[in-house]
């Protein structure tokens, strides 16, 4: 899902970006951008890395106990859920709330605006199995090696 909601904000929602108008202009079709989002520019003294090693620099947080690993998917399939363990945790890391557990969340789910975001498209969990052909899914799961895997998505390599 990373790499296809970087494709539709890159080319359609962000003019300024520094790759809209090489994604934009340059690149010809949705398949051209979603490979690029896939390997990155590393002919750019911009680095623009490959999809594993733009989730490198923060792998060694899902080893710290004082990292609460959240994803966007558990917001959206979840929301209460996921808002409760965002409250225990930072009731867990010293916050002192003046309202109860449930005040909490439902202030907080109040106060989610998503189509108030700049980078809101669809809020949809999945849309990646839209988008990508078997070429895609063959070369994300190269590029990406284990990424899927360790961040707690996939089992193992056979999706």
């Amino acid at each position: 899902d990373v790499v296809v909601s970087h494709v539709f904000y890159v080319t359609d929602m962000a003019p300024d970006h520094v790759h809209h108008d090489y994604y934009k202009n340059t690149l010809q079709d949705f398949d051209e951008r979603l490979r690029v989002s896939m390997l990155g520019r590393p002919e750019l003294d911009i680095p623009f890395p490959d999809i594993r090693a733009r989730f490198a620099p923060y792998m060694p947080w899902l080893e710290r106990p004082e990292v609460l690993l959240l994803r966007f998917e558990d917001f959206i399939t979840q929301p209460r859920v996921a808002l409760g363990q965002v409250f225990d945790h930072a009731v867990q890391c010293g916050f002192v709330t003046q309202v109860s557990r449930e005040q909490a969340i439902d202030t907080l789910l109040s106060r989610i605006q998503p189509k108030n975001s700049p980078t809101f498209r669809s809020g949809k969990v999945g849309g990646w199995k839209e988008h990508f052909t078997a070429a895609h899914k063959a070369l994300f799961k190269e590029v990406s090696g284990d990424l899927l895997v360790r961040l707690g998505y996939e089992d193992n390599a056979d999706w």
